[in-house]
């Protein structure tokens, strides 16, 4: 008569663990793939407001008067300041399909302001970015002798 024995777990010969190791091994690398898609689109998002915000902000510091302009003084209309700022924000928004909004814009003398802040992945990124009204390349920063 033949003695059987039963089967103990050494006779597994390691297919459960490597089974587990498999396993925990794609849920690693599929973890660090999407956090690193995550992160990368959000440091695209906040170099995103920055742009934004600086070419809002040289757009609206564009909106000079053009009436004060004719008598040698550079000043800005206000109204017209912002609302080329925030056209342009919404501009480029749109063209790089962003989801954001124009937080702020001031316009005090020659100087726009504008905040832009980015919520494409859900985690909000805020640029600032400030230009100076000027005629011409090198323009002096006083008014003309007349």
């Amino acid at each position: 008569m033949k003695r059987t024995t039963p089967r103990t777990t050494s006779d597994d010969r390691g297919s459960a663990t490597v089974a587990a190791i498999t396993l925990c091994t794609v849920m690693l690398t599929g973890a660090l793939l999407w956090q690193s898609t995550v992160v990368d689109r959000s440091l695209q998002d906040r170099a995103d407001a920055s742009a934004i915000a600086f070419q809002a902000a040289r757009s609206g510091a564009q909106a000079i008067d053009p009436s004060a302009a004719r008598h040698g003084i550079i000043t800005l209309d206000p109204a017209r300041a912002r609302f080329a700022a925030v056209t342009s924000a919404q501009r480029l928004l749109a063209a790089n399909g962003d989801t954001g909004t124009v937080t702020a814009v001031q316009v005090i003398d020659r100087r726009v302001t504008v905040s832009v802040t980015i919520t494409t992945t859900g985690r909000p990124a805020t640029a600032t970015a400030t230009a100076l009204a000027r005629v011409g390349i090198d323009a002096p920063d006083h008014r003309p002798e007349i």
